[in-house]
């Protein structure tokens, strides 16, 4: 009983793996019960959401604004100092469950966080709003409402582009993210960025995570 206590100890300092065998299964393991909350606040969301900010903005910047290179971040940070009326102006909703078809508390959030990265990394304007009101989200797919969408068209947002976000929490330790750039006149998809969070989970707590 000496023997295991002392392997068990040593093992979760990682000092000795040759014990590893007699720790509990659940080392490591799914997160079951674990609410999303949760594991949101478990992650680097920030970091996370400048990430695919990054690939959404690849092209952040009006022609004559700059030169094309591979760096998706060089080009947005050459952007920061334009005159702020060149800046693209973007519509960013709050995202959706694909269970709920709706936003919730964690849709709202990364809603929020996907705004703030757009504008720190791309230098977008960004517009808020509605998820419900301008899009709709059923078991058949995203539909753009472009008569609604139309209803906003202003000097403020006189470009046509909107970033829309779903998610699904899957498997009790897996959230996969998927963002779309969608043209709203035409209802095209422009570019489409997703990224599937692992998380590993012992007892209450969150051991860790992996991003895909």
């Amino acid at each position: 009983m000496r023997k295991y206590f002392l392997c068990l100890v040593l093992s979760a300092l990682g000092l000795l793996t040759g014990c590893a065998a007699s720790l509990p299964s659940a080392i490591g393991g799914n997160c079951y019960n674990k609410a999303l909350p949760m594991l949101l606040d478990s992650t680097d969301l920030k970091a996370l959401f400048q990430d695919i900010a990054a690939e959404l903005c690849v092209d952040p910047c009006p022609s004559g604004y700059m030169s094309k290179t591979k760096d998706a971040r060089a080009n947005a940070s050459s952007c920061t100092n334009q005159d702020d009326t060149n800046r693209m102006t973007v519509l960013v909703t709050d995202f959706a469950d694909l269970q709920s078809f709706l936003p919730n508390q964690s849709g709202i959030l990364m809603g929020e966080l996907m705004r703030g990265s757009l504008s720190k990394v791309c230098s977008y304007k960004i517009v808020q709003a509605e998820f419900g009101k301008y899009f709709k989200l059923s078991e058949y797919g995203l539909i753009v409402l472009t008569r609604n969408v139309r209803e906003i068209k202003k000097d403020e947002y006189s470009q046509s582009e909107a970033i829309v976000g779903t998610y699904s929490y899957q498997n009790n330790n897996k959230i996969v993210i998927f963002v779309r750039k969608i043209n709203t006149e035409t209802g095209n998809i422009s570019r489409m960025v997703t990224r599937e969070v692992n998380y590993a989970c012992a007892g209450g707590a969150v051991l860790g995570y992996n991003v895909k």
